[in-house]
């Protein structure tokens, strides 16, 4: 059985119907397929996502601004990460302009959302599923990545915007898709290692307070840089340090609970 089967069937004795997931047609992959692995490799490195996420917003049509992206990058910077990204095929150099294989693409979240999805399923052999539409959910059921933790559901909400640009109604939508699917584990992961703590975490816990668990101590535990625990089913997490660890110091403290 293969890992969408078994999630699905997961959900088919609960009563659900995933009636989407897992469209690749937005995710920015290697052209030249013989270079995926090494790409998911890059893609465990930060500044690499990063960059990834300004080519695609520093494109018009498929041409990549340069003057825009090295005003946020300096050229010795990204050399190597560059020289991958033509060697795939994702660049396209044609005649003295680069072109971003991916012009329909306006945002990186959706490859995140694949990334963190492939992440748990070839490093902790977890059945796992992105871009998901769930059918019966009240108020509807898009979730980011959705998998299987040793029997219990996990969800995993994905940002890439900086911590700034979270809005409030985006995470009070976060915490209402959490109350109406009920998982025993949830991550709020935020693609980013810029501080945290006012943006994020103080408005999760207002919403926590004023609404999804009034009445409950909503304080938020620290278990590392980067990693914070509202209890043991709810968890935020960021990009400092690597993010296998950190999903196994999220798993251990959930098993712990």
């Amino acid at each position: 059985m293969d890992y969408f089967e078994e999630i699905k069937i997961f959900f088919w004795r609960r009563g659900y119907q995933i009636d989407e997931c897992c469209q690749k047609d937005r995710i920015v992959l290697p052209k030249n397929t013989s270079l995926e692995s090494d790409y998911f490799s890059f893609l465990s490195h930060y500044r690499f996502r990063r960059l990834l996420s300004d080519i695609i917003h520093s494109q018009d049509n498929g041409k990549v601004l340069i003057d825009r992206l090295l005003s946020r990058w300096k050229l010795e910077e990204i050399k190597e990460y560059w020289d991958f990204l033509i060697k795939s095929g994702i660049i396209n150099l044609i005649g003295n302009d680069y072109y971003f294989s991916y012009p329909y693409i306006d945002n990186f979240g959706e490859t995140l959302e694949w990334y963190i999805s492939e992440l748990l399923r070839k490093e902790f052999k977890m059945p796992t599923i992105w871009g998901v539409k769930i059918r019966e959910l009240r108020g509807g059921g898009d979730f980011d990545v959705l998998s299987i933790l040793e029997g219990s559901l996990l969800y995993i909400e994905c940002k890439t915007s900086p911590p700034n640009n979270v809005r409030l109604r985006e995470m009070w939508e976060f915490l209402r898709r959490r109350e109406e699917l009920k998982p025993k584990i949830t991550i709020f992961f935020i693609d980013t290692t810029l501080k945290i703590e006012r943006n994020i975490i103080e408005n999760i816990k207002y919403l926590l307070d004023r609404r999804f668990a009034k009445g409950k101590s909503n304080i938020s535990l620290k278990l590392k840089e980067g990693i914070y625990a509202f209890d043991k089913s709810l968890y935020i997490m960021q990009s400092k340090g690597d993010l296998i660890k950190n999903f196994q110091i999220v798993f251990r403290n959930f098993f712990n609970g």
